[in-house]
């Protein structure tokens, strides 16, 4: 088994470790390690793809690892987001999957400690710990539909299709073409900053580099909106003009270091 995840926070990652935990011998591979090879061809034949939800959807590292990827081996295939989400998510892998004549096996999705700070707060101790909990609830339902290589592809409860199908899309459009591109050129660094360079390392993109001291955003790099140069600056120093993120708290999963993100990059 191969489990391919994408972590910005550290939540997906430890989500993927944890799965990786029920499944010994499973290999964990970040995507980020593996989508500039020109050609990739999937072994396993059974793969795992563990990630965030962004406006809505799967993070555009995500989709391009599907764009690419051979999943010809693979006979089943399986996506757990940590964020709950419309089945429309998992539907819209499966045209891209479905390009080579695959579709998810099984998909899942539940809540992790919220991250994204130009909108919410972070949890509190108790939040993080009661997620904690569920999660390992799920996980173990997971594990046990996987291993059983059961077909799970659960449907939105009745009268949310107006929603999923109709308003959601329109956000996610509205998030891709104007709300995120117009964010990633407003990341600075305040007063605060010690020029310790973690910004820079924890950059899957490699959008941030150190200059004189100080982090810079360079616009001609995509920005991965993983928000990993946010939330592990020691000094809370990065912020984003005009989204109120000062003052705000800071949040990445205690069992994630910066290395452990940053060896993503590898």
């Amino acid at each position: 088994m191969d489990i391919y995840y994408f972590s910005g926070t550290g939540n997906s990652l430890h989500t993927a470790r944890e799965l990786q935990a029920r499944f010994p011998g499973a290999a964990l591979i970040p995507i980020m390690s593996v989508l500039q090879d020109e050609t990739l061809e999937i072994q396993a034949d059974v793969v795992g793809l563990v990630f965030p939800i962004h406006a809505f959807t799967v993070p555009w590292t995500v989709k391009r690892f599907l764009e690419k990827v051979n999943f010809d081996s693979a006979s089943y295939i399986f996506a757990v987001a940590t964020r709950l989400c419309f089945d429309l998510v998992f539907r819209d892998m499966d045209k891209l999957l479905g390009r080579q004549g695959k579709q998810l096996s099984a998909y899942f999705a539940f809540e992790t400690p919220q991250n994204y700070i130009p909108i919410f707060n972070v949890y509190p101790q108790e939040e993080c710990e009661r997620v904690e909990t569920e999660m390992q609830a799920h996980l173990g339902l997971i594990a046990k539909v996987v291993s059983d290589r059961v077909n799970h592809r659960p449907k939105d409860p009745p009268g949310w299709g107006l929603v999923s199908h109709l308003v959601y899309p329109l956000v996610t459009t509205w998030y891709h073409q104007v709300r995120f591109p117009n964010m990633e050129k407003s990341f600075y660094a305040d007063h605060t900053c010690s020029g310790c360079g973690i910004c820079e390392k924890v950059c899957l993109t490699s959008k941030i580099s150190i200059e004189d001291g100080q982090p810079v955003w360079h616009e001609d790099v995509q920005c991965a909106y993983c928000f990993a140069c946010l939330h592990y600056c020691p000094e809370k120093a990065i912020q984003i003009r005009g989204r109120r993120t000062a003052g705000k708290g800071r949040y990445h999963h205690p069992a994630i270091s910066v290395m452990d993100i940053a060896a993503q990059k590898r």
